[in-house]
């Protein structure tokens, strides 16, 4: 009986490019599989979060924080928000260097696979050098730009408030950049920590100890290299986004010069009659094509991000592996279950897709673009930086330019008084570093505040009842109880002074403190109240104020819905970029405090002047970032 021939199974090198060209596949079909689980668990993660900061009958905020964590929810919370973190960290970082590692080896590469290997290797950082590591790729990543990051902390930043405070003090200021630069610093000596620990089992403090040799010997070497690589792949995008965004949108804006731009489609009675007049017809096409733009121009843009992302997570390892042993130029190829056509196929049906609800968003262009009326617009500190800050005559000027509001800050003096000022202490702009709360009525009086508009002028501090002659009647204005004197006793008074001006239509009370603000709300609720807060998990709608007042980050499409939807003011607070104001001035949100009036006014112009190809362009594509 003859023995059958057995055929030895021989894996070809091949090129780094070619091993590339063939993992990039791959790559895509993980990312979009990890992505959707990663989806799932964070919304199931957020759900049970959001379910039990709402156990008590609101929200958790940065304006009731300390009671929150102060309870049973506070060691929950952040047990699962740690376990959500940790997520992150499993799919986007630890399972995709696993998967870098099982291309260049030459192995099969899955789903489960890597992912199991990620949640193995997370036991390796339960020590204070693994959670240092975690925390710095939370949190000093996204500040700093460099190194390896993770979705949900990628676009985290300083609260643009705190930014304010630290610009206005060069001590500040000089201490933020310092700690920049030394972040910047420790994420380039110990960019090698995730793989050293990974790939050879090493633990985090042994990675930060490796990291720090490679860099020491290849130092120069690796970033020359990475900067090349960086800019190849930017430049990659860049292109990119001329082919499919930019030059398709010419062409569309030429195409449209001609069409009426204040076109309503009556959809129904076109669905009635069959009848559609050529230039409806014409209407139509260029909202769908304008649509069709900016969905696949956006959905490309993204895949080529992703990608290139992956690309460099390969070199990256690439030179890692170089590095720590014997330098290679072939590669295991990699096994032949790419299924280039089945993908060829999922990506026609994306294009299908984009197309039909191009078409969809072409024949309902006025009802997704229309707004029930003008975001507002509210001057920060009185008069933003068209006057000196919490100053009459800045109050006087946002009156002269239409604002909707202004807002100031009330602080109450040693004798019981109450005087418009920010700051803890009277520092800054005096000169005096001592606190409303430690100086009598008549002392402060004395003080001569510099205008902060640079024009060399002084001015008195103004007190409340100043502030509420001028604005009665004329505009809102929102009194931040701010400070340590802001408490239930300041909430009386402030009531009670307001009264006496007939100003209660004319006023809201706004607070940093939810405690306060709820003790306004419960006991004066013929006053319009409104809660500040940067951080937030929950439905924050269930907070017991009329408005929600937020920062830049936590005003998003789904939060601002949630506060409409129970029937109050969604605001969003210090907007002063050009980039900011374009987003929130063509949003659903209520109103904007700005410092920069003249701006927000030069910007609502320009969006009122767009044409619907730019309308869409901006609409969509906030639709792609969230």
């Amino acid at each position: 009986m003859k023995k059958k021939k057995e055929t030895a199974i021989v894996q070809k090198n091949v090129s780094f490019k070619r091993l590339v060209y063939e993992a990039l596949p791959e790559a895509w079909t993980f990312h979009m599989l990890t992505a959707t689980v990663l989806a799932a668990v964070s919304w199931v993660m957020l759900k049970i979060m959001s379910g039990i900061a709402e156990t008590a009958g609101g929200a958790l905020t940065t304006a009731n924080i300390r009671d929150m964590l102060l309870s049973w929810r506070g060691p929950v919370l952040f047990i699962l928000g740690m376990i959500l973190v940790f997520s992150y960290v499993v799919v986007e970082l630890l399972s995709k260097i696993y998967l870098c590692s099982d291309i260049f080896c030459g192995k099969r590469a899955s789903i489960i696979h890597e992912l199991k290997m990620g949640i193995c290797s997370l036991k390796r950082f339960a020590t204070p050098f693994g959670l240092l590591v975690i925390v710095f790729i939370f949190i000093a990543v996204p500040l700093t730009g460099i190194g390896f990051s993770i979705s949900l902390t990628r676009s985290f930043r300083i609260p643009n408030f705190i930014l304010d405070v630290v610009v206005q003090k060069t001590l500040y200021a000089v201490s933020y950049i310092i700690l920049l630069l030394l972040l910047v610093w420790a994420a380039y000596r110990y960019c090698f920590t995730l793989h050293a620990v990974l790939l050879d089992g090493l633990s985090p403090s042994e990675g930060m100890k490796k990291s720090a040799e490679i860099i020491k010997k290849h130092g120069k070497k690796l970033a020359f290299s990475l900067t090349g690589l960086y800019l190849i792949l930017v430049f990659i995008r860049i292109m990119v986004y001329m082919l499919f965004q930019y030059l398709p949108g010419v062409f569309i804006e030429r195409m449209g010069s001609t069409l009426p731009h204040d076109l309503v489609i009556d959809v129904e009675k076109i669905a009635e009659t069959g009848m559609i007049s050529d230039t409806e017809g014409f209407v139509i096409l260029y909202r769908t094509l304008s649509a069709f733009v900016v969905l696949m121009g956006g959905y490309l843009y993204g895949v080529t991000t992703m990608l290139c992302s992956t690309y460099f997570m390969l070199r990256f390892t690439r030179y890692y592996l170089d590095f720590t042993g014997e330098k290679k130029e072939s590669y295991p190829e990699r096994p032949k279950k790419s299924r280039y056509f089945w993908k060829l196929i999922v990506m026609i049906a994306v294009s299908a897709g984009v197309a039909l609800l191009s078409l969809v968003l072409g024949i309902c262009y006025n009802f997704i673009i229309e707004r029930e009326e003008p975001v507002k617009i509210i001057a920060h500190r009185a008069g933003g930086t068209m006057a000196s800050e919490n100053s009459k005559e800045g109050l006087e000027l946002a009156i002269e330019q239409g604002c909707y509001a202004s807002e100031i800050d009330v602080q109450r003096t040693k004798d019981g008084h109450y005087i418009i000022n920010h700051d803890d202490d009277f520092k800054r702009l005096t000169g005096v570093a001592k606190a409303p709360g430690e100086m009598t009525m008549d002392e402060i009086k004395e003080l001569k505040i510099a205008d902060t508009t640079g024009n060399g002028e002084s001015h008195s501090v103004v007190t409340i009842e100043e502030m509420l002659d001028i604005i009665k009647g004329k505009e809102k204005l929102f009194i931040e109880l701010k400070g340590k004197t802001a408490d239930q006793r300041m909430v009386d008074d402030i009531v009670k002074i307001v009264k006496e001006k007939d100003c209660v239509s004319d006023v809201v009370l706004i607070s940093l403190s939810y405690k306060v603000i709820d003790y306004a709300e419960t006991n004066y609720p013929e006053f319009e109240t409104g809660t500040l807060f940067f951080a937030g998990i929950g439905n924050v709608a269930n907070l017991n104020c009329d408005l929600l007042i937020m920062e830049e980050k936590m005003a998003t499409d789904i939060r601002i819905n949630q506060i409409h939807s129970a029937g109050k003011t969604a605001i969003v607070w210090t907007v002063n970029s050009k980039d900011g104001m374009q987003k929130f001035l063509d949003s659903n949100i209520d109103a904007v405090i700005t410092d920069e009036i003249e701006l927000a006014l030069l910007v609502r112009e320009e969006l009122d002047s767009r044409t619907e190809f730019e309308v869409l362009e901006a609409r969509l594509e906030d639709i792609w970032k969230d």
